[in-house]
């Protein structure tokens, strides 16, 4: 049992997935923090505004996630290989592109601000301060998957816990002096601002380099199956509060949100197991072995995290609402397993699909994934009765595209 014990601690896999699942999580704990104080802070009108605005920020970070996987990726690469030139080459090409394209981006969120506001009845400046972290969303994930791809976890780790505690403590700060709302999208501005550049401290090997050009012709083939998949995962767990927003009173909008944020700390608590898993079957498909066995571990580790969290929601749901957001809360307790096992469901597709990105075999098959975001916008704008209705059609189609994830599997 003890030889067993220290051969997991010497598995690079485990070792990579514990070291960013408690880092993580310790991300997780001050976003909760700050989602907590905000939920009472703010009430739940004023926290529901909150929330879809934290939904755009997740959509807004849908080039993020796969901007920090193409480059972990190629940095994996390389840097098995030592070629920190290229690297470095990489680095400074990939941010002088993502400059151009923020500002370009950001140009057009203003005129799309306008319309939001009016349609969700958010004030426009508080959504143009959110579009502002376009530039964090496509600059940020460069750095980070430089980190990524060389296996620097605790680096990765520690510069995301640093922004998460830097955002809370501005947050607090703000509101106490009235911004409110205004106060904790500041807060995340300025957070994001300052990991953005302690990031360099952990990459000096790199930035001391010589530039090197490195072979990139697979870059846009390679790319864009990895833009439509994140894309499909980060728009399934962020429209529901939008859409709820629109469908539903401020009060319950902000109910939902409430469980949607308890619902995401599945997804958010096992990302980090992808993510250590990708440059780990990444680098064994270049180097040609084998990488089921990193899958199969991956897949145990968020099964098993998915579980416990899930038994929490089934068997006292109430007390875990009470516990981490208030009792302003609780009445909607009645959808909070529902929620939660539809977002395990996206949790264990996640998993699947970067497995399948980082071996390089979800080719064309990632373009049929959007069809479930389409499904979940037709579905929920169909279905919104109530607050148990709303959360059923969730599960429903997060169930569906976990079944084609599956498919994907097989092929």
């Amino acid at each position: 049992m003890l030889d067993k014990l220290k051969s997991l601690g010497k598995d690079e896999l485990i070792k990579g997935s514990m070291i960013l699942f408690i880092m993580m999580n310790i991300f997780n704990f001050f976003n909760y923090l700050f989602h907590f104080f905000m939920a009472r802070f703010l009430g739940p009108t004023d926290y529901g505004i909150l929330a879809v605005l934290m939904s755009f920020v997740y959509i807004m970070a849908i080039p993020s996630e796969a901007i920090q996987t193409i480059i972990s990726g190629y940095t994996s690469k390389f840097n098995v290989r030592k070629e920190y030139g290229k690297i470095k080459y990489l680095l400074f090409k990939s941010l002088k592109k993502g400059m151009l394209v923020s500002l370009i981006l950001f140009i057009l969120f203003i005129p799309v601000s306008l319309f939001l506001s009016d349609f969700l009845k958010i004030e426009f400046w508080l959504l143009i301060l959110t579009g502002s972290l376009i530039f964090y969303s496509i600059l940020f994930p460069i750095l980070r998957g430089i980190l990524q791809g060389r296996k620097k976890f605790k680096q990765l780790g520690l510069n995301m816990d640093i922004e998460a505690i830097i955002k809370l403590i501005f947050a607090l700060g703000l509101i106490f002096i009235g911004w409110k709302v205004y106060g904790a999208m500041a807060a995340i501005i300025m957070a994001g601002v300052i990991a953005f550049f302690l990031v360099f401290f952990h990459i000096k090997e790199i930035a001391h380099s010589k530039k090197e050009k490195g072979d990139y012709k697979e870059i846009y083939s390679y790319s864009y199956p990895i833009f439509i998949a994140m894309i499909t995962i980060v728009l399934m767990y962020s429209l529901d509060i939008i859409l709820a927003k629109r469908f539903f009173s401020a009060e319950d909008a902000g109910k939902y949100a409430v469980i949607s944020m308890l619902g995401k700390m599945i997804l958010f608590g096992t990302y980090s197991v992808g993510k250590a898993m990708f440059p780990f079957t990444s680098e064994s498909y270049e180097n040609g072995k084998e990488t089921k066995s990193i899958f199969k571990k991956s897949m145990k580790i968020t099964l098993f995290l998915s579980g416990l969290a899930l038994l929490a929601y089934l068997l006292l749901p109430k007390l875990a609402i009470r516990i981490l957001f208030g009792g302003a809360y609780t009445s909607v307790s009645g959808i909070l397993f529902i929620v939660g096992l539809a977002f395990t469901f996206i949790s264990i597709a996640n998993i699947i699909i970067l497995y399948k990105l980082s071996t390089k075999r979800i080719g064309l098959s990632s373009v049929f994934l959007l069809i479930f975001v389409v499904l979940q916008i037709v579905l929920l704008s169909l279905f919104h009765s109530s607050l148990v209705q709303f959360s059923i059609v969730l599960l429903i189609v997060n169930f569906l595209m976990f079944i084609y994830s599956l498919f994907l599997l097989k092929k």
